[in-house]
């Protein structure tokens, strides 16, 4: 039990190596065990990473996505997803260098996300344990509406726009500054990334907070954190996980959402 213990604080350098133990073992019961120890240095990798997200000042959110989607899939190819973000950042900063409106850089941005590279956002009715892990969505071009949230903002953000989450109940929208202008009083536009990033103003999201029959609360206007998508990510994660009974997998994203929840860590 203390060795255990002991490899269990290995740094995750030493994981391909005890997985090459792994396959040299015929003993279940040693494999059992190394497994474990694996899993165990795996899992305490994540949440240190993500203590140093956390209380990193610019809380990104693509890395934030990724280190949940590296919880559950161990041999996560970290540079194909920022490969793909950065290809699309890419392609739309030329596009949008001179133009002075970020409701124009906006309307480029979705032109790029949903017609040219023509991502979707997955309905309800579609079950799945996928729809949040960045790698697949990223992959499959189809998401549910909280990493579409996640891709679209990371995305505005990598671009130097003032793009973050607005949180209503059972679903997400996007908020922009209008002006570029540092002196200005701050006001808003809001974008849906469920509707191909359709623009609404202030009047509209307050139609909308009526229809959903919700209380006319002044947060629901405001931005949230990155910190805030990434917990609701989580959130979502351990529903999906649970509705199909992967216990395994709501005990490991349940401690993750724990770190988050933590004032201090």
């Amino acid at each position: 039990m203390n060795i255990s213990k002991e490899l269990s604080k290995l740094p995750a350098s030493n994981i391909p190596y005890l997985e090459d133990i792994w396959l040299e073992s015929d003993n279940p019961l040693f494999q059992e065990r190394l497994e474990a120890i694996i899993d165990e240095i795996h899992h305490n990798s994540i949440i240190k990473e993500l203590i140093n997200w956390k209380n990193s000042p610019k809380q990104n959110l693509i890395d934030g996505a990724i280190l949940i989607n590296r919880s559950i899939s161990y041999h996560l190819s970290t540079n194909n997803v920022k490969t793909t973000i950065n290809k699309i950042v890419d392609e739309i900063k030329p596009e949008i260098k001179e133009l002075e409106s970020y409701l124009d850089k906006i309307k480029i941005l979705n032109h790029f996300l949903y017609f040219i590279h023509n991502y979707m956002v997955l309905s309800p009715q579609e079950e799945t344990n996928w729809g949040g892990n960045i790698s697949t969505v990223l992959a499959q071009k189809k998401g549910n509406y909280i990493i579409t949230s996640i891709i679209y903002a990371g995305i505005a953000q990598a671009l130097k726009l003032p793009v973050f989450g607005i949180q209503l109940p059972n679903s997400i929208l996007l908020s922009c500054e209008r002006s570029i202008d540092p002196a200005s009083k701050r006001n808003y536009f809001y974008i849906n990334p469920i509707d191909t990033g359709a623009v609404l103003s202030t009047m509209q999201l307050e139609h909308v907070i009526k229809f959903k029959k919700l209380n006319n609360l002044p947060q629901y206007y405001k931005p949230c954190t990155n910190l805030d998508l990434i917990k609701l990510l989580i959130q979502n994660q351990i529903f999906c996980y649970g509705r199909q009974s992967n216990y395994k997998y709501v005990e490991i994203l349940k401690k993750l959402l724990n770190v988050l929840l933590l004032k201090k860590n």
